[in-house]
């Protein structure tokens, strides 16, 4: 081989070598591409886990943030409540502190009436305390005759005391014949004023025969009476009325002539409706005890109910603002001509409930006509009288909503809360209905309970504010209050049957519920009940509203619940702290037996 071709073999070895190496350097260099092609595809997918991760993550740590958000407000609001609720019991127990004066004639012809109350006061005491456990009670006297006598035979005058010294004190008042047949009533009104008032609730309990001297005050011949002349302007008179206002008394007047007539007609114009004047026929001295423990029972109820009412108004303004709501509002107490009210398409909520207390909600529409004004109001809600389409039929009902409205949201959930109340209420009550008819005891022992179902109607499309509604069916009828959600028992009709559906209501919910605040009318031959607007206690604060007082609630109700033959029936058991007093003792019997026979005249409506 000659030189030259020995040097282009050379040269094609070198460049089939270079091409090797180039060969295997893209070969070294594609195998370096598929591995980071590889790893890319492995860091995507694990760049989208990480995301997903931390999705995931953010999603679950706000789940947990608003948890503890949402716990966090409820705790708040259970705090709230809870204060809110031991005020309340505070007000309700200071309700039940009261001073009691007896204002009486101590002549001749009023002897037996002063022997009455002295004989009894003790028992009184003892009924009221059975009423009202939280009673604390002071009694004073004041005992006036006639302006004949000098000052120290005139008035018999104890300031407020127990009942041991007040015993004591009746004991040892005597009566004396008056110079004529009329009394120095004003001179025993103005010893009154001048006692140590300080209770919240401040009862006169005034009983006589014989009217005030002056013309003023009574029609009989001038010969009755001595002093004739005596107030004939009134000064006197009103200005003792108007002292009574800032005291803020309640005045219970017990009728025994027609001759005190005149008399409650001047008092009554010196109240202006701005004090609470009752007058009661009183007939005869039997009836004077049931006269004394029915006009503090009321006073303490009527305070109680005051207090309950503003506690559970929607906006804690609703009691500033009444007076000129009231003024705004027109009522119409007709029915409507049906023909021409407009018909409307609204939507319906109502609640089913189950065996576990849990509502459900289910959602339908209907037709419904409302009349244009109100009829009648409560203390927080609007009554108007209404009908709603049932198939091929109208039905009437009653439309009632809350006087101040303020959020739709809000609003929306108060009327909810009664739904709920309801509904549970009634589901319990067939409970007991089924119960009742498995016992032994008489069907005319145990009546039957029915609730009248409420339910949520509003027009979405209405403009402005979508206007709210509870509907029911219109009912006729007296309304009677059994009971309220403060421990109040109604004992002209103690309604045994729900005094025991109320202690149920708290066994068959373990202790956690009780259904209270019952009312409504006697149905089907007096063997049903129908109720309306109950209230739960309930342990657990959300639900149910501001009426739902909790445990303290529930505790109230045991203070003055006694069980009866139906409780028996059942073998509900008794709690800590409930009342043990008998129902069926014969002071009580003869109490209901007397009241009865009283001719009650209401004549005035109650200081506002």
């Amino acid at each position: 081989m000659d030189k030259k071709s020995s040097v282009s073999s050379r040269h094609s070895a070198s460049t089939l070598s270079d091409i090797a190496t180039l060969r295997r350097q893209l070969d070294a260099i594609e195998r370096f591409e598929k591995q980071n092609t590889h790893e890319s595809s492995r860091l995507d997918e694990i760049r989208k886990q990480c995301d997903v991760l931390q999705k995931e993550s953010i999603e679950r740590l706000s789940s947990i943030s608003q948890k503890q958000i949402n716990a966090q407000e409820q705790l708040q609001f259970v705090l709230k409540r809870t204060k809110e609720i031991n005020q309340m019991m505070k007000a309700l127990q200071e309700s039940e502190s009261v001073d009691v004066c007896f204002l009486m004639d101590c002549t001749n012809s009023m002897q037996k009436f002063i022997i009455e109350v002295k004989d009894r006061i003790f028992e009184t005491i003892r009924l009221l305390k059975s009423r009202f456990s939280h009673l604390n009670i002071r009694l004073a006297f004041v005992g006036y005759r006639d302006l004949n006598l000098p000052e120290e035979r005139q008035f018999s005058i104890l300031d407020f005391t127990d009942e041991d010294k007040f015993h004591s004190f009746v004991s040892m008042v005597k009566c004396e014949y008056g110079g004529d047949a009329c009394e120095d009533v004003l001179g025993g009104l103005q010893k009154t004023v001048h006692l140590q008032w300080n209770q919240p609730v401040r009862i006169l309990i005034h009983v006589a025969d014989c009217p005030s001297h002056g013309r003023r005050y009574h029609d009989l011949p001038e010969h009755k009476d001595h002093y004739l002349s005596s107030d004939n302007d009134g000064a006197i008179g009103q200005e003792l009325f108007d002292k009574f206002v800032q005291l803020d008394l309640k005045y219970f007047f017990g009728r025994l002539t027609s001759h005190t007539d005149k008399m409650m007609e001047q008092f009554i114009q010196f109240g202006q409706k701005r004090i609470s004047i009752e007058e009661i026929n009183l007939k005869n001295f039997q009836n004077l005890l049931p006269f004394i423990v029915e006009s503090i029972s009321r006073s303490i109820s009527k305070t109680a109910s005051s207090l309950l009412k503003s506690h559970s108004a929607v906006e804690s303004n609703l009691q500033n603002t009444k007076t000129s709501r009231i003024s705004r509002i027109s009522f119409d107490s007709i029915e409507p001509d049906w023909l021409n009210i407009p018909m409307k398409k609204v939507q319906v909520i109502k609640y089913q409930c189950n065996d576990q207390l849990v509502c459900e909600q289910i959602n339908e529409s209907t037709n419904i006509k409302i009349a244009e004004k109100p009829f009648a109001e409560g203390a927080m809600r609007l009554a108007f009288y209404g009908l709603m389409q049932n198939k091929d039929k109208w039905e009437k009902v009653v439309l009632k909503k809350y006087k101040n409205i303020h959020n739709n949201i809000d609003m929306k959930e108060k009327y909810l809360e009664l739904l709920d109340c309801q509904t549970i209420a009634d589901h319990l009550a067939q409970e007991f209905n089924k119960l009742s008819l498995s016992t032994n005891e008489s069907t005319s022992t145990i009546k039957k309970i029915k609730f009248i179902m409420t339910k949520l109607v509003f027009d979405p499309e209405s403009e402005g504010n979508v206007h709210f509604f509870t509907i029911e069916r219109f009912i006729d009828g007296s309304y009677k209050k059994f009971s309220n959600n403060a421990g109040y028992v109604n004992h002209e009709d103690p309604a045994v049957t729900l005094q025991a559906f109320s202690h149920w209501t708290y066994e068959r919910t373990n202790g956690n519920m009780i259904v209270v605040d019952l009312q409504g009318i006697d149905i089907g031959d007096n063997q049903t009940y129908l109720l309306t607007d109950p209230c739960i206690h309930s342990t657990d604060l959300t639900r149910f509203g501001r009426t739902n007082l909790g445990k303290p609630g529930i505790k109230r109700f045991f203070e003055t619940h006694v069980c009866n033959s139906i409780c028996q029936t059942l073998k509900l058991k008794m709690i800590e702290n409930q009342s043990v007093t008998k129902t069926s003792s014969k002071y009580d019997s003869n109490f209901i037996e007397k009241k009865s026979s009283i001719i009650n005249k209401s004549i005035s409506s109650k200081h506002s």
